[in-house]
């Protein structure tokens, strides 16, 4: 978006600079050489040099890699993660099927976030079980602090050295890595799911079972409280719970 950017002010320079050297209203140079040798002279010079300059900027920005502008600590919604992790697979394309499998993720979250909360509205029951809010909030923190713990060893991966040099990296070290991750993610994002169709009920009173949502909500709780995710549980607590 960048380069398109750059091209679009520099074509508009361009020929603004243009009708100013070349129109009437402008400088007013011609082509025509019985209006004088210099300016004949001088509307060749310029209009060479300015198709040279046009083509040369042009190359240069189209084939310019550019600069990740990832700044993780930004990442606080699905959709500046999902853009993040889109930029990931110009730099690091190698690493294209993780990075769908994140995005896909982070999709899912908010489809279980905005179900859960259209789910308590229609019913009503937003404070009888106000008590998911905090289960619900550190789930949802702990996915995405995992994304970006993704995103920071796309950031470390050097793309450009892979493909020169292919033994410079342990791709396999990179892709568990990463995959574990992913499927850290997938377990909360399952034990997500399981509390909503327990949740489903509530509308119900022949088939809700009030026991069977609190321990559906303790499952996720209990994934989310484990060892696996100490180190999450620890920075969560850290940010005062946000």
């Amino acid at each position: 978006m960048k380069k398109l950017y750059k091209l679009v002010g520099f074509t508009l320079v361009f020929v603004v600079i243009a009708i100013l050297l070349f129109s009437k209203w402008g400088i007013g140079l011609d082509f025509d050489p019985s209006k004088g040798a210099v300016s004949f002279a001088l509307s060749i010079a310029l209009a060479l040099g300015g198709a040279a300059l046009f083509i040369f900027v042009y190359y240069t920005v189209l084939t310019k890699k550019e600069e990740p502008t990832i700044k993780v600590m930004d990442l606080t919604t699905t959709e500046n993660c999902i853009s993040a992790l889109e930029e990931c697979k110009k730099t690091d394309p190698v690493f294209k099927r993780e990075i769908e499998q994140a995005i896909e993720q982070l999709k899912i979250l908010e489809r279980r976030k905005i179900a859960l909360n259209t789910l308590l509205r229609q019913n009503g029951e937003e404070e009888r079980y106000q008590y998911l809010n905090e289960t619900v909030q550190r789930a949802n923190y702990y996915v995405f602090a995992n994304i970006k713990r993704i995103i920071n060893r796309f950031i470390v991966f050097d793309n450009e050295e892979f493909e020169k040099n292919p033994q410079s990296y342990d791709l396999r070290e990179y892709q568990t890595t990463i995959q574990e991750i992913i499927e850290d993610n997938a377990m909360i994002l399952k034990e997500y799911s399981d509390m909503l169709m327990a949740l489903s009920s509530i509308g119900n009173t022949e088939t809700a079972h009030p026991q069977e949502i609190r321990d559906m909500t303790n499952a996720l709780n209990k994934v989310l409280n484990g060892e696996h995710f100490a180190s999450l549980e620890k920075e969560y607590n850290n940010n005062g719970g946000v």
